[in-house]
């Protein structure tokens, strides 16, 4: 059972239908990622990435197909990593999988993997999914799910809309909050973003967990100083009726954004981590 990116690399066969394992594999780092992903390794080091095996197979002409494998250094960076593209789950393979257009991605453990066969034909896709199954099998063990997600209300919650980071450029390409850096989102500290459906326009959820409630009461007082400053009691209704308010318990901050009422943005607030629904 694999341990490792090498280990991993020796389970792939050598040859799939016509296609040749082509030797050596490519390895990178922090220090050369910018050289293999021009203009997207920044995503992949906010999720602290480690290592990545590139592993191409060849057959007739110049198409490849291409598997790489990053070690992301935990379970916790490896489900964020996936969470931040997914657009659905299809549950092929992996903890959590997608699968469009001749190209997969899953993660298991502290593994994120990408197998791109492009274009895509029915005998490519065969080879894609069972070289991505062939590699989850190898991974011995399932990770834990960031503790944070475990939070938010399940009722009407759209789940391929959860993402995990902890780099607040993240949460702005998913939902603009600011320019800076107002909620103190780093490192060390466990936020997820995530969408419900509601009787018109959905509503997002926000939970992050700082390593303190020195660093989560700051951060609550820069949010609302900077988002809400209007805000009493936490909550404040925007020029476009909806409603945004945020709730401090210990190193918790929760935050709902565009609500229909406040009673709504109240029930949510209230539900997290009790298992009940919002308004229940």
């Amino acid at each position: 059972m694999a341990q490792s990116l090498e280990n991993l690399y020796s389970i792939l066969p050598a040859e799939v239908n016509g296609w040749k394992k082509a030797a050596p594999p490519e390895t990178y780092d922090k220090s050369n990622l910018f050289d293999y992903i021009d203009g997207g390794a920044e995503l992949y080091i906010s999720y602290n990435f480690q290592k990545l095996l590139a592993v191409r197979y060849r057959a007739a002409g110049d198409e490849e197909i291409v598997i790489d494998t990053f070690d992301m250094g935990n379970s916790y960076n490896a489900y964020g990593l996936f969470s931040h593209g997914r657009e659905r789950e299809d549950g092929l393979t992996g903890q959590g999988s997608e699968y469009n257009a001749g190209l997969l991605t899953f993660w298991k453990d502290r593994f994120y993997v990408s197998i791109l066969a492009y274009p895509e034909t029915e005998g490519k896709k065969e080879i894609v999914l069972g070289l991505g199954r062939k590699l989850s099998q190898a991974i011995p063990q399932e990770g834990p799910l960031p503790p944070v997600i475990n939070l938010l209300p399940q009722p009407d919650l759209v789940p391929e809309s959860v993402r995990y980071f902890h780099h607040y450029i993240w949460l702005n390409s998913h939902f603009f909050i600011a320019n800076q850096n107002i909620l103190l989102i780093d490192d060390d500290t466990q936020a997820v973003l995530a969408k419900y459906k509601t009787a018109d326009k959905p509503l997002h959820m926000l939970i992050a967990l700082y390593p303190d409630e020195t660093k989560a009461e700051k951060a609550a007082q820069s949010f609302l100083k900077n988002y809400l400053p209007d805000a009493r009691g936490g909550m404040a209704q925007l020029p476009d009726g909806r409603w945004t308010g945020c709730r401090l318990a210990g190193n918790r901050l929760s935050v709902v954004l565009n609500a229909p009422s406040r009673e709504v943005a109240v029930s949510y607030l209230e539900s997290i981590g009790t298992g009940r629904p919002p308004g229940k």
